[in-house]
């Protein structure tokens, strides 16, 4: 369903454009820092991260609750863990292709036009900043998730998942500064960004694996949750 829709493949192609120019722009802006080429890529592409997944999941659980086809899905002898789940897979694979076909402009189009920096781009440490992406993205699909069973309306679902995803960290941390301000030096202004530049420049993590996996689980777990209160 995913491939023969357009409203999949419009998402996807925004996607790989704006974050093609964020990363000319990043390029640009640090031309000639250390920041290694993996580490402005991974910057470029994580910030739009949310918006792709809430747009790929606003409507997958809310436009069935608006056609009435979630009854047809619950009265089936499946599991309702097994709808999520497939869901989710669904979604990440579209999120995970898509940030791989992001990744052709450092790895292809950049040492093609750009000799002097054919030698710092390493598949290796792209792979690894993949990885993170990817954990990022399994996060915001199963918020998005979690958002579009508790709507009918598709739009709803899209601005809850997008105010979960980004509005509630930037939320968090002004509060924590307007009530300590002396942690702003010892604060990150958006943790994951700063988890994007740890792995990308080869300070792997597991803490930051186990906290992706654990809201992944936790945000499917609610979904399949209240997925099963409807059929009450």
């Amino acid at each position: 369903m995913y491939r023969r829709s357009f409203a999949c493949h419009l998402p996807v192609a925004v996607f790989l454009a704006v974050c093609g120019c964020t990363f000319v722009m990043l390029l640009r802006r640090y031309e000639g820092s250390v920041l290694p080429v993996q580490t402005i890529w991974g910057l470029a592409v994580a910030p739009w991260l949310p918006v792709l997944c809430a747009v790929l999941t606003m409507r997958l659980f809310a436009e069935e609750r608006a056609s009435g086809m979630v009854e047809l899905l619950i009265s089936a002898p499946v599991r309702e863990r097994a709808f999520v789940v497939g869901k989710f897979l669904a979604a990440m694979t579209v999120v995970a292709l898509a940030v791989a076909l992001a990744a052709v402009a450092p790895l292809v189009v950049l040492p093609w036009l750009s000799g002097a920096v054919s030698d710092t781009v390493h598949g290796a440490a792209f792979g690894v900043t993949w990885l993170v992406l990817v954990l990022q993205g399994a996060v915001w699909c199963a918020v998005g998730l979690m958002v579009s069973v508790c709507f009918r309306n598709q739009t709803l679902a899209a601005v809850g998942s997008l105010l979960l995803c980004a509005g509630v960290p930037v939320a968090v941390y002004v509060a924590i500064l307007a009530w300590v301000p002396s942690v702003r030096m010892s604060l990150a202004w958006l943790p994951f960004l700063v988890h994007v530049y740890d792995f990308s420049t080869g300070l792997v993590s597991t803490a930051v694996v186990v906290l992706y996996a654990s809201l992944t689980v936790l945000c499917l777990f609610v979904c399949s949750k209240v997925l099963a209160g409807l059929r009450l």
